[in-house]
C-alpha cells in the first residue's frame, strides 16, 4: 500500500478496496495522479476543479505544493 506523507494524511487516503489502493483525495474516488496528469497536459487547475468538484482548491494546492517541495529538495542540492 502506498505511503502517504504525514503532512497530507488529512486530505489523502489509500484503500486497497478502492481503485486498487491508488492514493486518492480523501472521501473521493479521485486519484491524485489525475491532478498531475491534467496539469502536465496543460489543463489549468481551474479546469481540473470544474471537472472534479469534490476536490477542494486548497487540497489540490496543498498536494501541488508538497510535490514542488519534494522536487526542490532533490534538485537544489544537485544544482545549488
Amino acid at each position: 500500500m502506498p505511503r502517504i506523507p504525514p503532512e497530507l494524511t488529512s486530505i489523502l487516503s489509500s484503500d486497497p478496496e478502492t481503485l486498487s489502493g491508488a492514493v486518492c483525495f480523501k472521501d473521493t474516488r479521485i486519484p491524485v495522479r489525475i491532478l498531475f496528469d491534467h496539469v502536465n497536459h496543460g489543463v489549468s487547475l481551474d479546469e481540473f476543479l470544474l471537472g472534479f468538484p469534490s476536490v477542494s482548491r486548497s487540497d489540490a494546492l496543498r498536494v501541488m505544493a508538497w510535490q514542488e517541495k519534494l522536487a526542490l529538495d532533490v534538485l537544489e542540492p544537485a544544482f545549488g
